[in-house]
């Protein structure tokens, strides 16, 4: 039986501390919608790396785009 590679998102600052934390905290945006029902989704998340990335990338979580380093998440 092979081992499954683990399954990383990239998240922006925002969307990594909801999800860090279980929900939002202080979290004022129009798209905390989005944000939840990728949680909903995706389950319990927990910090695997942060990333410098090379010019614009998209919040899997928010759908927005970023310049900002990336926090990657992984399954629990």
């Amino acid at each position: 039986m092979g081992i499954a590679a683990a399954i990383t998102y990239q998240l922006c600052t925002h969307c990594a501390i909801t999800t860090a934390r279980g929900g939002p905290c202080d979290f004022d945006a129009e798209n905390i919608g989005e944000v939840l029902a990728f949680m909903r989704t995706h389950g319990q998340l927990v910090p695997a790396e942060d990333v410098h990335s090379d010019g614009d990338w998209t919040c899997e979580g928010c759908g927005l785009d970023q310049l900002a380093p990336t926090r990657t998440f992984t399954h629990f």
